[in-house]
């Protein structure tokens, strides 16, 4: 092998490593675009009824152009009855103009001792995450 048909092995080497490297900048680039529309989550709120209590926030992003919405929330039951507190909690789209809803859960809680985990919706298309409590 000449020393001509190594330098051009070499120089091919380099392109190709070169092209290679190209996608990957190509992620990065679209990686700090995600960051740039991080969510952004409301202060925990609070709902308080006899019996039973709810701590919740509502977060937000834009993902491709499409709003999307989660919740987080956690329950406690107040009171010593043999009943618990029940959550009904849903994410949708235009809650002032008729509901479009994209995800819904019932979730329960009856140990007076603690609080439940924080629970999370996940990500869902809409603009709106709802949570409303009963004893049952």
């Amino acid at each position: 092998m000449s020393r001509q048909d190594f330098a051009l092995i070499l120089a091919g080497l380099a392109l190709s490593g070169g092209l290679a490297a190209a996608p990957a900048a190509a992620a990065t680039a679209e990686q700090h675009a995600v960051k740039a529309a991080a969510a952004s989550c409301s202060a925990w709120k609070t709902i308080t009824i006899t019996g039973g209590k709810a701590k919740y926030q509502e977060c937000l992003q834009t993902v491709s152009g499409k709003s999307q919405v989660k919740g987080n929330f956690q329950l406690w039951d107040t009171k010593t009855d043999g009943k618990a507190v029940q959550a009904y909690a849903r994410t949708d789209t235009n809650h002032w103009h008729g509901d479009k809803v994209s995800w819904e859960h019932f979730y329960g809680w009856s140990d007076t001792s603690k609080s439940s985990s924080v629970y999370s919706s996940g990500w869902h298309g809409g603009d709106d995450f709802e949570l409303t409590i009963e004893l049952v």
